[in-house]
């Protein structure tokens, strides 16, 4: 990736997400791995308007969430 491009990204760590994401024709530009968990991968989409109001959706909706019993 460019390090001269500063184009705002979102990072998404849900492989769920962002196979939803890629599916409605959102662009994956990065897979790195998760600072936090390296043995994970954080998925990297460019910031539009349009890629934060699906993120949203999917987040809100119940059916993407794990149970936590």
């Amino acid at each position: 990736m460019n390090q001269n491009n500063r184009t705002k990204t979102k990072a998404v760590r849900s492989q769920r997400i962002a196979w939803l994401l890629r599916k409605e024709g959102f662009k994956i530009i990065n897979v790195v791995p998760s600072r936090c968990r390296p043995e994970l991968d954080v998925f990297i989409f460019e910031a539009t308007p349009e890629l934060c109001a699906a993120l949203d959706q999917h987040i809100r909706n119940k059916d993407n969430r794990r149970n936590k019993d």
